[in-house]
């Protein structure tokens, strides 16, 4: 037996809408508890289904172990895909994942039966995790022989119930659970969010599904023109048949620039932070422009303001602003710059500035509160956020 217990994939956001969802699939299942016919007439049937069952079933439940288990699933993973798709996005996309995941059940019975349970909307919901967050940790409480806790990435966790569910349907059994419903609801939600990310409807991660691809598809790249005789560190030959000749090896300068690189890199891979902002710190001696890969030159912006090396840490973010201002957290940056500069730094008009931009993206929680207190102690009246 293996039970989810929690996922390692921070929130940005409240996600009220799955918590309403879970509180109504309790609501609903303790109504039926004292009236059980009202199940019968709202559950999804396969000879003659209604229009409003295909909602309605998504909220019935068989039984407590039933509905707990459904519940679980829906608030691990439910919450983070709430955060992406936003609270009215997240509502349309459960219920039509519920729809979906029905009428793959009712196309495929073969017995006239009855189907109840939201396990075909969370399977949408799981199935939009795998996309979004594949490379996010589920820790899992097991038993059988042993019993213990581990973790696995939801990538594989996701991937194995889904080919459970259709070893299941394939070999024909008396299981009671409706699994041609789990393998559609799954289907929608790598289907929907996948086609969200490709049309860029939703905001691209370098940990989404489909970076993983083009990572691995770059390594596959790799692994041909080696194979075929390239050698990257030969400048001496020309490269494979078809393509340029490699660029003519660095001057000692540039060397030691891309081994600066390739150590913060490692040390940031081995989360040894102090190491990666010494290295950080040579680097923009050698060459005060550059600028690290997204996330490494966050991490050690972050890392310098823990230290409390305020002036490194606000000219890592600085940096950070120019080069990646599209970040879809950059309101977290410029709060935190803010901070530096109005606490320690005693440069109050760039700490308004800052402020302000944070302020005019934050719409709820602590960090707008933090930032208007910010500016009331600045002496600046905090402009409203702009409501769309």
């Amino acid at each position: 037996m293996l039970i989810p217990i929690r996922t390692d994939s921070p929130l940005r956001r409240t996600p009220y809408m799955n918590w309403g969802i879970i509180a109504l699939n309790v609501v609903v299942f303790l109504f039926t508890i004292s009236h059980p016919l009202a199940s019968d007439a709202y559950a999804l049937g396969v000879r003659q289904p209604k229009l409003y069952q295909f909602f309605t079933y998504q909220f019935l439940h068989a039984g407590w172990m039933h509905i707990i288990g459904n519940m679980l699933f829906l608030y691990l993973f439910g919450n983070n895909i709430n955060d992406r798709l936003g609270n009215l996005g997240y509502l349309f996309f459960y219920l039509a994942g519920g729809v979906f995941s029905g009428a793959s059940f009712v196309m495929t019975a073969s017995v006239d039966t009855s189907l109840v349970g939201a396990s075909g909307a969370i399977s949408a919901v799981t199935g939009a995790y795998l996309v979004l967050l594949p490379r996010s940790n589920v820790t899992i409480f097991y038993f059988w022989f042993l019993i213990g806790v581990t973790e696995i990435a939801s990538l594989w966790f996701i991937l194995g119930f889904f080919a459970y569910d259709i070893f299941l349907a394939a070999s024909a059994n008396s299981d009671p659970v409706a699994h041609m419903a789990h393998i559609g609801g799954s289907i929608f939600g790598i289907v929907i969010c996948g086609g969200l990310l490709l049309l860029k409807l939703l905001p691209r991660d370098p940990f989404d599904v489909i970076a993983m691809i083009q990572r691995w598809n770059r390594r596959r790249q790799y692994r041909d023109m080696v194979a075929g005789g390239y050698n990257p560190c030969d400048y001496s030959r020309p490269g494979p048949p078809g393509r340029h000749a490699p660029p003519p090896p660095p001057d000692a300068r540039t060397a030691r620039i891309l081994d600066i690189r390739a150590a913060i890199s490692e040390s940031l891979a081995a989360h040894d932070l102090d190491k990666a902002t010494r290295l950080y710190g040579e680097l923009k001696t050698l060459d005060p422009q550059h600028v690290l890969a997204r996330q490494q030159q966050l991490d050690v912006a972050n890392h310098l303001a823990a230290q409390q090396s305020h002036a490194q840490a606000a000219e890592a973010y600085e940096v950070f602003l120019k080069q990646y201002p599209k970040y879809e957290q950059i309101q977290q940056v410029e709060l935190m710059l803010g901070l530096i500069y109005s606490r320690y730094l005693n440069q109050p008009d760039r700490a308004r500035a800052c402020l302000q931009l944070a302020m005019g993206k934050f719409h709820t929680g602590r960090e707008m509160e933090m930032a208007r207190e910010e500016l009331i102690h600045l002496g600046a009246a905090p402009t409203p956020p702009t409501k769309y």
